[in-house]
Protein backbone atom coordinates (compact mmCIF):
# COMPACT_ATOMS: atom_id res chain seq x y z
CA UNK A 1 0.00 0.00 0.00
CA UNK A 2 1.73 3.50 -0.78
CA UNK A 3 1.30 6.22 1.77
CA UNK A 4 -0.19 9.49 0.74
CA UNK A 5 2.46 12.42 1.03
CA UNK A 6 -0.62 14.33 1.79
CA UNK A 7 -0.98 12.90 5.17
CA UNK A 8 2.82 13.80 5.74
CA UNK A 9 2.37 17.21 5.50
CA UNK A 10 -1.11 17.37 7.59
CA UNK A 11 0.79 15.92 10.31
CA UNK A 12 3.46 18.36 10.21
CA UNK A 13 1.15 21.25 9.87
CA UNK A 14 -0.99 19.92 12.70
CA UNK A 15 2.42 20.04 15.06
CA UNK A 16 3.01 23.19 13.64
CA UNK A 17 -0.60 24.64 14.61
CA UNK A 18 -0.21 23.01 18.27
CA UNK A 19 3.38 23.82 18.80
CA UNK A 20 2.83 26.69 21.26
CA UNK A 21 0.51 24.16 23.38
CA UNK A 22 3.56 21.55 23.17
CA UNK A 23 6.12 23.96 23.90
CA UNK A 24 3.68 25.54 26.44
CA UNK A 25 3.38 21.96 28.41
CA UNK A 26 6.73 20.79 28.27
CA UNK A 27 7.87 24.32 29.68
CA UNK A 28 5.39 23.79 32.67
CA UNK A 29 6.65 20.01 32.69
CA UNK A 30 9.98 21.19 33.53
CA UNK A 31 9.37 23.65 35.97
CA UNK A 32 7.02 21.86 37.87
CA UNK A 33 9.70 18.84 37.77
CA UNK A 34 12.51 21.70 38.45
CA UNK A 35 10.21 23.35 41.85
CA UNK A 36 9.45 19.87 43.18
CA UNK A 37 12.68 18.41 42.88
CA UNK A 38 14.21 21.98 44.76
CA UNK A 39 11.35 21.70 47.20
CA UNK A 40 12.44 17.76 48.53
CA UNK A 41 14.68 18.14 51.34
CA UNK A 42 18.44 16.62 50.95
CA UNK A 43 19.03 13.23 52.25
CA UNK A 44 22.78 12.34 52.92
CA UNK A 45 24.53 8.98 53.31
CA UNK A 46 26.92 8.34 55.51
CA UNK A 47 28.63 4.73 55.09
CA UNK A 48 31.21 2.78 57.69
CA UNK A 49 33.16 -0.13 56.15
CA UNK A 50 33.66 -2.82 58.69
CA UNK A 51 36.57 -5.83 57.78
CA UNK A 52 36.11 -9.34 59.53
CA UNK A 53 39.37 -10.40 60.11
CA UNK A 54 40.11 -13.91 60.48
CA UNK A 55 41.65 -15.41 63.26
CA UNK A 56 45.59 -14.79 63.81
CA UNK A 57 46.31 -17.84 65.39
CA UNK A 58 46.88 -21.39 63.55
CA UNK A 59 43.70 -23.25 63.01
CA UNK A 60 45.46 -26.21 63.05
CA UNK A 61 47.16 -25.34 67.06
CA UNK A 62 43.94 -23.36 68.43
CA UNK A 63 40.15 -22.72 66.63
CA UNK A 64 38.17 -19.82 67.59
CA UNK A 65 35.45 -20.86 70.34
CA UNK A 66 32.68 -19.45 67.01
CA UNK A 67 34.51 -20.87 64.38
CA UNK A 68 32.18 -23.38 63.05
CA UNK A 69 29.04 -20.73 63.08
CA UNK A 70 28.26 -19.42 59.31
CA UNK A 71 29.59 -15.22 59.45
CA UNK A 72 26.41 -14.55 57.50
CA UNK A 73 23.98 -15.80 59.95
CA UNK A 74 26.49 -14.43 63.04
CA UNK A 75 26.01 -11.05 61.16
CA UNK A 76 21.72 -11.13 60.60
CA UNK A 77 21.33 -12.21 64.62
CA UNK A 78 23.59 -8.86 65.76
CA UNK A 79 22.10 -7.16 63.48
CA UNK A 80 18.55 -8.28 64.91
CA UNK A 81 20.15 -7.16 68.34
CA UNK A 82 21.89 -4.12 67.36
CA UNK A 83 18.52 -2.75 65.45
CA UNK A 84 16.53 -3.56 68.33
CA UNK A 85 14.17 -1.11 70.19
CA UNK A 86 16.00 -0.72 73.52
CA UNK A 87 19.38 0.14 71.57
CA UNK A 88 17.89 2.25 68.79
CA UNK A 89 15.99 4.24 71.95
CA UNK A 90 19.07 4.50 73.61
CA UNK A 91 21.06 5.91 70.19
CA UNK A 92 18.42 8.28 69.77
CA UNK A 93 18.63 9.39 73.31
CA UNK A 94 22.47 10.06 73.35
CA UNK A 95 22.63 11.67 69.79
CA UNK A 96 19.31 14.16 70.21
CA UNK A 97 17.66 12.57 67.26
CA UNK A 98 14.06 13.86 65.62
CA UNK A 99 13.05 16.27 68.53
CA UNK A 100 10.64 17.50 66.72
CA UNK A 101 8.92 14.18 65.19
CA UNK A 102 9.51 13.07 68.87
CA UNK A 103 6.43 15.57 69.76
CA UNK A 104 3.68 14.37 67.48
CA UNK A 105 4.59 10.36 67.08
CA UNK A 106 5.11 7.63 69.20
CA UNK A 107 8.29 6.38 70.33
CA UNK A 108 7.47 3.18 68.25
CA UNK A 109 7.52 5.08 65.40
CA UNK A 110 10.33 7.09 65.70
CA UNK A 111 12.16 4.28 66.61
CA UNK A 112 10.88 2.71 63.09
CA UNK A 113 11.97 5.93 61.36
CA UNK A 114 15.17 5.66 62.01
CA UNK A 115 14.96 1.34 61.79
CA UNK A 116 14.38 2.22 58.12
CA UNK A 117 17.31 4.22 57.44
CA UNK A 118 19.68 1.65 58.33
CA UNK A 119 21.06 -0.22 56.29
CA UNK A 120 23.99 -3.37 56.84
CA UNK A 121 24.82 -4.79 53.25
CA UNK A 122 27.66 -6.91 52.21
CA UNK A 123 30.45 -4.25 50.30
CA UNK A 124 29.56 -5.45 47.16
CA UNK A 125 25.58 -4.88 47.10
CA UNK A 126 26.42 -1.75 49.09
CA UNK A 127 28.40 -0.74 46.56
CA UNK A 128 25.25 -1.05 44.18
CA UNK A 129 22.75 0.52 46.20
CA UNK A 130 24.83 4.12 46.56
CA UNK A 131 26.34 3.52 49.98
CA UNK A 132 29.86 2.67 48.29
CA UNK A 133 32.80 1.21 50.31
CA UNK A 134 35.64 -0.13 49.18
CA UNK A 135 37.52 -3.28 50.00
CA UNK A 136 36.77 -6.83 48.71
CA UNK A 137 33.11 -7.47 48.32
CA UNK A 138 31.35 -10.35 50.02
CA UNK A 139 30.55 -11.71 54.16
CA UNK A 140 34.20 -10.37 54.52
CA UNK A 141 33.57 -7.04 54.27
CA UNK A 142 30.23 -5.26 55.20
CA UNK A 143 28.94 -1.58 55.56
CA UNK A 144 26.73 -0.17 57.72
CA UNK A 145 24.80 3.11 56.11
CA UNK A 146 22.70 5.66 57.63
CA UNK A 147 20.83 8.09 55.39
CA UNK A 148 19.47 11.20 57.14
CA UNK A 149 19.01 15.50 56.24
CA UNK A 150 21.98 16.50 58.17
CA UNK A 151 25.75 14.90 57.15
CA UNK A 152 26.68 15.37 60.55
CA UNK A 153 24.32 13.12 61.75
CA UNK A 154 24.61 11.05 59.46
CA UNK A 155 28.17 9.94 59.94
CA UNK A 156 27.56 10.07 63.57
CA UNK A 157 24.49 7.12 63.90
CA UNK A 158 26.65 5.58 61.13
CA UNK A 159 29.80 5.34 63.15
CA UNK A 160 27.44 4.66 66.67
CA UNK A 161 26.22 1.66 64.73
CA UNK A 162 29.58 0.17 63.39
CA UNK A 163 30.51 0.77 67.14
CA UNK A 164 27.93 -1.19 68.17
CA UNK A 165 28.54 -4.13 66.02
CA UNK A 166 32.29 -4.38 66.66
CA UNK A 167 31.21 -4.07 70.56
CA UNK A 168 28.94 -6.61 69.78
CA UNK A 169 31.01 -9.12 68.26
CA UNK A 170 33.61 -8.85 70.84
CA UNK A 171 30.55 -9.53 73.43
CA UNK A 172 28.88 -12.17 71.43
CA UNK A 173 31.90 -14.56 70.81
CA UNK A 174 33.11 -13.77 74.72
CA UNK A 175 29.80 -14.98 75.72
CA UNK A 176 29.08 -17.67 73.74
CA UNK A 177 32.52 -18.98 74.60
CA UNK A 178 31.87 -18.20 78.26
CA UNK A 179 28.60 -19.73 78.37
CA UNK A 180 29.97 -22.93 76.53
CA UNK A 181 32.69 -22.91 79.10
CA UNK A 182 29.76 -22.67 81.63
CA UNK A 183 27.51 -25.24 80.57
CA UNK A 184 30.90 -27.93 80.29
CA UNK A 185 31.80 -27.41 83.66
CA UNK A 186 28.35 -28.07 85.01
CA UNK A 187 28.07 -31.11 82.99
CA UNK A 188 31.45 -32.09 84.17
CA UNK A 189 30.38 -31.73 87.85
CA UNK A 190 27.51 -33.80 87.54
CA UNK A 191 28.93 -36.69 85.81
CA UNK A 192 31.94 -36.61 88.60
CA UNK A 193 28.69 -36.36 91.16
CA UNK A 194 27.14 -40.04 89.31
CA UNK A 195 30.73 -41.40 88.91
CA UNK A 196 31.12 -40.64 92.58
CA UNK A 197 28.13 -42.10 93.28
CA UNK A 198 28.49 -45.32 91.01
CA UNK A 199 31.57 -45.56 92.52
CA UNK A 200 30.04 -45.52 96.22
CA UNK A 201 27.52 -48.41 94.76
CA UNK A 202 30.35 -50.90 93.97
CA UNK A 203 31.76 -49.84 97.38
CA UNK A 204 28.65 -51.15 99.09
CA UNK A 205 27.62 -54.30 96.70
CA UNK A 206 31.30 -55.64 97.57
CA UNK A 207 30.97 -54.73 101.40
CA UNK A 208 27.74 -56.08 101.27
CA UNK A 209 28.28 -59.59 99.57
CA UNK A 210 32.25 -60.15 100.99
CA UNK A 211 33.20 -63.49 99.91
CA UNK A 212 30.36 -63.69 96.44
CA UNK A 213 32.32 -61.61 94.63
CA UNK A 214 33.38 -62.87 91.22
CA UNK A 215 37.28 -62.25 92.48
CA UNK A 216 36.23 -65.17 95.29
CA UNK A 217 34.68 -67.37 93.29
CA UNK A 218 38.02 -69.28 92.74
CA UNK A 219 38.82 -69.18 96.53
CA UNK A 220 35.29 -70.56 97.58
CA UNK A 221 35.79 -73.64 94.68
CA UNK A 222 38.84 -74.53 96.05
CA UNK A 223 37.55 -74.28 100.04
CA UNK A 224 34.77 -76.38 98.83
CA UNK A 225 36.89 -78.90 97.40
CA UNK A 226 38.76 -79.24 100.85
CA UNK A 227 35.83 -78.99 102.93
CA UNK A 228 34.37 -82.21 100.24
CA UNK A 229 38.16 -83.94 100.57
CA UNK A 230 37.85 -83.45 105.11
CA UNK A 231 34.08 -84.94 104.99
CA UNK A 232 34.98 -88.02 103.08
CA UNK A 233 38.26 -88.39 105.42
CA UNK A 234 35.66 -87.61 108.55
CA UNK A 235 33.04 -89.94 107.31
CA UNK A 236 35.58 -92.62 107.21
CA UNK A 237 37.18 -91.97 110.92
CA UNK A 238 33.04 -91.76 111.96
CA UNK A 239 32.93 -95.41 110.86
CA UNK A 240 36.06 -96.85 112.65
CA UNK A 241 34.77 -94.90 115.53
CA UNK A 242 31.51 -96.83 115.29
CA UNK A 243 33.20 -99.75 114.94
CA UNK A 244 35.20 -99.76 117.71
CA UNK A 245 32.62 -98.56 120.28
CA UNK A 246 30.74 -101.72 118.58
CA UNK A 247 33.57 -104.03 119.38
CA UNK A 248 34.00 -102.62 123.03
CA UNK A 249 29.82 -102.58 123.50
CA UNK A 250 30.59 -106.49 122.47
CA UNK A 251 33.03 -106.79 124.93
CA UNK A 252 31.57 -104.62 128.14
CA UNK A 253 29.01 -107.50 127.29
CA UNK A 254 30.31 -110.54 127.01
CA UNK A 255 32.71 -109.45 130.24
CA UNK A 256 29.16 -109.24 131.76
CA UNK A 257 27.45 -111.83 130.84
CA UNK A 258 26.54 -114.35 133.38
CA UNK A 259 27.17 -117.19 130.73
CA UNK A 260 29.91 -118.76 128.94
CA UNK A 261 30.89 -116.09 126.12
CA UNK A 262 32.19 -119.27 124.46
CA UNK A 263 28.00 -121.16 125.04
CA UNK A 264 27.11 -119.99 121.10
CA UNK A 265 23.33 -120.15 122.21
CA UNK A 266 23.99 -117.31 124.92
CA UNK A 267 23.09 -113.96 124.58
CA UNK A 268 26.68 -112.44 125.17
CA UNK A 269 28.01 -114.88 121.97
CA UNK A 270 25.23 -114.14 119.77
CA UNK A 271 25.70 -109.80 120.37
CA UNK A 272 29.34 -110.44 119.39
CA UNK A 273 28.25 -112.04 116.65
CA UNK A 274 25.97 -109.13 115.43
CA UNK A 275 28.20 -106.33 116.01
CA UNK A 276 30.81 -108.07 114.26
CA UNK A 277 27.82 -108.19 111.33
CA UNK A 278 27.69 -104.65 111.86
CA UNK A 279 30.76 -103.83 111.68
CA UNK A 280 31.71 -105.87 108.73
CA UNK A 281 28.34 -103.83 107.17
CA UNK A 282 29.87 -100.61 107.67
CA UNK A 283 32.97 -100.95 106.58
CA UNK A 284 31.61 -102.11 103.23
CA UNK A 285 30.51 -98.70 103.10
CA UNK A 286 26.43 -99.38 103.88
CA UNK A 287 24.66 -96.54 105.52
CA UNK A 288 22.02 -96.52 108.20
CA UNK A 289 19.54 -96.91 105.93
CA UNK A 290 20.31 -99.56 104.90
CA UNK A 291 18.45 -103.30 105.18
CA UNK A 292 21.06 -105.17 106.61
CA UNK A 293 22.57 -102.33 108.70
CA UNK A 294 18.74 -102.07 110.29
CA UNK A 295 17.96 -105.67 110.69
CA UNK A 296 21.70 -106.19 112.59
CA UNK A 297 20.81 -102.98 115.01
CA UNK A 298 17.51 -104.27 115.52
CA UNK A 299 18.96 -107.31 116.45
CA UNK A 300 21.48 -106.11 118.58
CA UNK A 301 18.90 -103.74 120.40
CA UNK A 302 16.57 -106.98 121.23
CA UNK A 303 19.91 -108.67 122.80
CA UNK A 304 21.00 -106.46 124.50
CA UNK A 305 17.82 -106.00 126.38
CA UNK A 306 18.21 -109.82 127.31
CA UNK A 307 21.83 -109.00 128.70
CA UNK A 308 20.58 -105.62 130.77
CA UNK A 309 17.70 -107.70 132.19
CA UNK A 310 19.88 -110.62 133.55
CA UNK A 311 22.79 -107.69 134.96
CA UNK A 312 20.14 -105.80 136.23
CA UNK A 313 19.23 -108.91 138.56
CA UNK A 314 22.69 -110.12 139.28
CA UNK A 315 24.31 -106.58 139.63
CA UNK A 316 24.15 -106.34 143.19
CA UNK A 317 25.49 -109.60 143.83
CA UNK A 318 28.21 -109.04 141.20
CA UNK A 319 31.80 -107.18 141.18
CA UNK A 320 32.92 -106.08 138.26
CA UNK A 321 36.03 -107.09 137.43
CA UNK A 322 39.26 -106.15 135.42
CA UNK A 323 38.09 -107.17 132.14
CA UNK A 324 34.36 -105.21 132.62
CA UNK A 325 36.35 -102.26 133.37
CA UNK A 326 38.96 -102.02 130.78
CA UNK A 327 36.06 -102.89 128.43
CA UNK A 328 33.74 -100.26 129.48
CA UNK A 329 36.51 -97.46 129.56
CA UNK A 330 37.84 -98.34 125.90
CA UNK A 331 33.70 -98.34 125.14
CA UNK A 332 33.37 -94.73 126.65
CA UNK A 333 36.43 -93.37 124.99
CA UNK A 334 35.22 -95.11 121.52
CA UNK A 335 31.60 -92.90 121.96
CA UNK A 336 33.55 -90.19 122.48
CA UNK A 337 35.34 -90.68 119.48
CA UNK A 338 32.24 -91.37 117.76
CA UNK A 339 30.40 -88.03 118.97
CA UNK A 340 33.72 -85.72 118.16
CA UNK A 341 33.79 -87.89 114.40
CA UNK A 342 29.54 -86.87 114.03
CA UNK A 343 30.34 -82.70 115.36
CA UNK A 344 33.46 -82.58 112.94
CA UNK A 345 31.25 -83.56 109.87
CA UNK A 346 28.16 -81.63 111.30
CA UNK A 347 30.88 -78.53 111.10
CA UNK A 348 32.04 -79.28 108.15
CA UNK A 349 28.80 -79.98 105.91
CA UNK A 350 27.82 -76.78 107.84
CA UNK A 351 30.90 -74.95 106.33
CA UNK A 352 30.38 -76.68 102.61
CA UNK A 353 26.55 -75.39 102.60
CA UNK A 354 27.91 -72.11 103.05
CA UNK A 355 30.55 -72.41 100.39
CA UNK A 356 28.14 -73.46 98.28
CA UNK A 357 25.20 -70.99 99.17
CA UNK A 358 28.22 -68.05 98.23
CA UNK A 359 28.70 -69.90 94.91
CA UNK A 360 25.33 -70.16 94.23
CA UNK A 361 24.69 -65.97 94.77
CA UNK A 362 28.10 -65.12 92.78
CA UNK A 363 26.40 -64.91 89.83
CA UNK A 364 23.82 -62.53 90.75
CA UNK A 365 26.69 -60.19 92.51
CA UNK A 366 28.76 -60.37 89.48
CA UNK A 367 25.64 -59.26 86.99
CA UNK A 368 25.02 -56.62 89.43
CA UNK A 369 29.04 -55.40 89.49
CA UNK A 370 28.78 -55.67 85.97
CA UNK A 371 25.94 -53.10 85.70
CA UNK A 372 27.76 -51.02 87.68
CA UNK A 373 31.00 -51.18 86.21
CA UNK A 374 29.16 -50.69 82.62
CA UNK A 375 27.87 -47.48 84.01
CA UNK A 376 31.22 -46.57 85.70
CA UNK A 377 32.79 -46.58 82.39
CA UNK A 378 30.48 -44.85 80.41
CA UNK A 379 30.59 -42.28 82.86
CA UNK A 380 34.49 -42.39 82.89
CA UNK A 381 34.75 -41.59 79.40
CA UNK A 382 32.67 -38.90 79.34
CA UNK A 383 34.13 -37.38 82.13
CA UNK A 384 37.31 -37.53 80.25
CA UNK A 385 35.63 -36.16 77.11
CA UNK A 386 34.37 -33.44 78.95
CA UNK A 387 37.53 -33.06 80.78
CA UNK A 388 39.34 -32.22 77.67
CA UNK A 389 36.54 -30.22 76.14
CA UNK A 390 36.56 -28.35 79.51
CA UNK A 391 40.43 -27.40 78.37
CA UNK A 392 39.50 -26.43 74.77
CA UNK A 393 36.64 -24.19 76.55
CA UNK A 394 39.42 -22.60 78.61
CA UNK A 395 41.65 -22.43 75.83
CA UNK A 396 38.73 -20.74 73.90
CA UNK A 397 37.63 -18.09 76.27
CA UNK A 398 41.44 -16.75 76.65
CA UNK A 399 41.60 -16.46 72.70
CA UNK A 400 38.51 -14.46 72.48
CA UNK A 401 39.15 -12.35 76.15
CA UNK A 402 42.52 -11.36 74.38
CA UNK A 403 40.88 -10.58 70.82
CA UNK A 404 43.18 -13.22 68.78
CA UNK A 405 40.22 -15.22 67.15
CA UNK A 406 37.73 -13.26 64.40
CA UNK A 407 37.26 -10.08 65.05
CA UNK A 408 35.46 -7.02 63.34
CA UNK A 409 37.12 -3.86 62.95
CA UNK A 410 36.78 -0.65 61.19
CA UNK A 411 38.33 -0.46 57.86
CA UNK A 412 36.96 2.88 56.75
CA UNK A 413 35.07 5.06 59.56
CA UNK A 414 31.93 7.40 58.73
CA UNK A 415 32.68 10.85 57.51
CA UNK A 416 29.96 13.71 56.76
CA UNK A 417 29.14 13.29 53.22
CA UNK A 418 30.08 16.75 50.92
CA UNK A 419 27.16 15.82 48.76
CA UNK A 420 23.20 14.80 49.13
CA UNK A 421 22.62 11.16 48.20
CA UNK A 422 19.23 12.12 47.38
CA UNK A 423 17.21 12.98 45.47
CA UNK A 424 18.19 13.08 41.91
CA UNK A 425 17.13 16.27 41.13
CA UNK A 426 18.08 16.01 37.35
CA UNK A 427 16.04 12.58 37.07
CA UNK A 428 13.02 15.00 38.47
CA UNK A 429 13.74 17.59 35.72
CA UNK A 430 13.75 15.15 33.19
CA UNK A 431 10.98 13.16 34.13
CA UNK A 432 9.25 16.35 34.13
CA UNK A 433 10.18 17.05 30.40
CA UNK A 434 9.03 13.65 29.55
CA UNK A 435 5.57 14.36 31.33
CA UNK A 436 5.24 17.85 29.64
CA UNK A 437 6.23 16.31 26.66
CA UNK A 438 3.38 13.43 26.58
CA UNK A 439 0.95 16.02 28.15
CA UNK A 440 1.38 18.25 24.89
CA UNK A 441 1.31 16.11 22.20
CA UNK A 442 -1.38 14.05 23.56
CA UNK A 443 -3.58 17.41 23.49
CA UNK A 444 -2.35 18.69 20.34
CA UNK A 445 -3.81 15.12 18.89
CA UNK A 446 -6.68 15.23 20.72
CA UNK A 447 -7.53 19.28 19.76
CA UNK A 448 -6.62 18.53 16.12
CA UNK A 449 -9.38 15.50 16.38
CA UNK A 450 -11.73 17.52 17.69
CA UNK A 451 -10.95 20.94 15.22
CA UNK A 452 -13.34 20.78 11.90
CA UNK A 453 -11.99 23.18 10.11
CA UNK A 454 -11.12 22.77 6.63
CA UNK A 455 -7.62 23.95 6.37
CA UNK A 456 -6.45 22.08 2.90
CA UNK A 457 -8.45 21.93 -0.67
CA UNK A 458 -8.52 18.13 -0.20
CA UNK A 459 -10.98 18.28 2.80
CA UNK A 460 -13.12 20.47 0.74
CA UNK A 461 -12.95 18.13 -1.95
CA UNK A 462 -13.54 15.00 0.51
CA UNK A 463 -16.37 17.01 2.55
CA UNK A 464 -18.66 17.66 -0.25
CA UNK A 465 -17.73 16.18 -3.42
CA UNK A 466 -17.20 18.55 -5.44
CA UNK A 467 -13.90 20.44 -7.03
CA UNK A 468 -12.57 23.57 -6.05
CA UNK A 469 -11.88 25.72 -8.38
CA UNK A 470 -9.59 28.80 -6.59
CA UNK A 471 -8.10 29.34 -3.64
CA UNK A 472 -7.68 32.84 -1.65
CA UNK A 473 -4.54 32.96 0.42
CA UNK A 474 -4.58 34.78 3.58
CA UNK A 475 -4.16 38.53 3.17
CA UNK A 476 -1.82 40.17 6.22
CA UNK A 477 -1.76 43.92 6.65
CA UNK A 478 0.96 45.43 8.45
CA UNK A 479 -1.61 46.32 11.23
CA UNK A 480 -1.77 42.24 11.61
CA UNK A 481 1.82 41.72 11.33
CA UNK A 482 2.16 44.93 14.60
CA UNK A 483 -0.47 43.12 16.55
CA UNK A 484 0.93 40.14 16.02
CA UNK A 485 4.80 40.87 17.02
CA UNK A 486 3.19 42.76 20.29
CA UNK A 487 1.19 39.27 21.00
CA UNK A 488 4.68 37.51 20.73
CA UNK A 489 6.27 39.89 23.15
CA UNK A 490 3.76 39.78 25.67
CA UNK A 491 3.68 35.98 25.70
CA UNK A 492 7.87 36.04 25.36
CA UNK A 493 7.65 38.26 28.62
CA UNK A 494 5.14 36.24 30.61
CA UNK A 495 6.81 33.55 29.54
CA UNK A 496 10.38 34.79 31.05
CA UNK A 497 8.46 36.42 34.13
CA UNK A 498 7.34 33.12 34.69
CA UNK A 499 10.61 31.00 34.15
CA UNK A 500 12.34 33.81 36.37
CA UNK A 501 9.68 33.41 39.07
CA UNK A 502 9.77 29.45 39.12
CA UNK A 503 13.67 29.41 39.32
CA UNK A 504 13.87 31.65 41.98
CA UNK A 505 10.71 30.38 44.17
CA UNK A 506 12.20 26.76 43.18
CA UNK A 507 15.90 28.16 45.05
CA UNK A 508 14.24 29.86 47.63
CA UNK A 509 12.29 26.97 48.52
CA UNK A 510 15.53 24.71 48.04
CA UNK A 511 16.91 27.37 50.79
CA UNK A 512 14.26 27.51 53.13
CA UNK A 513 13.90 23.35 53.11
CA UNK A 514 17.35 22.58 53.13
CA UNK A 515 19.29 25.83 54.83
CA UNK A 516 21.70 28.01 53.10
CA UNK A 517 24.97 26.44 51.51
CA UNK A 518 28.11 26.96 53.47
CA UNK A 519 29.81 29.00 50.38
CA UNK A 520 27.00 31.21 49.99
CA UNK A 521 26.46 32.25 53.50
CA UNK A 522 30.81 32.78 53.47
CA UNK A 523 30.45 34.49 50.24
CA UNK A 524 28.08 37.19 51.77
CA UNK A 525 30.19 37.25 55.46
CA UNK A 526 33.12 37.66 52.74
CA UNK A 527 31.41 40.64 51.06
CA UNK A 528 30.25 42.49 54.14
CA UNK A 529 34.62 42.14 55.28
CA UNK A 530 35.78 42.84 51.92
CA UNK A 531 37.06 39.21 51.72
CA UNK A 532 37.00 37.39 48.89
CA UNK A 533 35.16 34.45 48.98
CA UNK A 534 35.89 31.24 49.06
CA UNK A 535 35.78 29.03 45.70
CA UNK A 536 32.55 26.36 45.68
CA UNK A 537 34.34 23.48 44.85
CA UNK A 538 34.21 20.57 48.04
CA UNK A 539 32.07 22.13 49.99
CA UNK A 540 29.59 21.31 53.06
CA UNK A 541 26.07 22.77 53.17
CA UNK A 542 25.70 24.72 56.71
CA UNK A 543 22.98 23.44 59.04
CA UNK A 544 21.28 27.03 59.00
CA UNK A 545 17.72 26.64 57.69
CA UNK A 546 15.74 29.64 56.65
CA UNK A 547 12.64 31.18 58.35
Amino acid sequence: MNVDPGIQLDLLGALQRRLPMIVTAVGVGVLAGYWIAMALPNYYNSAATIFVEPQVLNKKLVESGSGGHDIGYRLSLMTAQILSRPRLSRVIDDLNLYPEESKTMLREEVIGLLRSRISVLPAERASIAGAGGPGDPGLSTFVVAFTDKSPQVAAEVAQRVANDFVKEHIEERVGMTRKSLEFIESELERLNTDYSAVQDEVTRVKNANSGRLPDDQAANQRVLDRIVGELRGGQRVLDVARGNKAFWDAQVVSAATVSDPSDAGSPGHRLQILELELTEYRSRGFTDRHPDVIQAEQEIADVRGQIESVEDEEALDRTPTLAQQTAEAQRERAALDVEMAVKEIERLRTSADAIEQRLAETPKVAERLGQLENQSNALYENVRLFSSRQMAAKVHVDVERRQLGEQFNILEPAFAASAPSSPNRALIVVMGLIAGLAIGVSGAVLLEAMDSSFRVVRDVQSAFSIPVLATIPEIVLESDRAATHRKLVRQLVAAVSVVLFCLVGGALTYFYVNGVPAWLSSAVEGDERGEEAPAAGGVRWSPVQLG
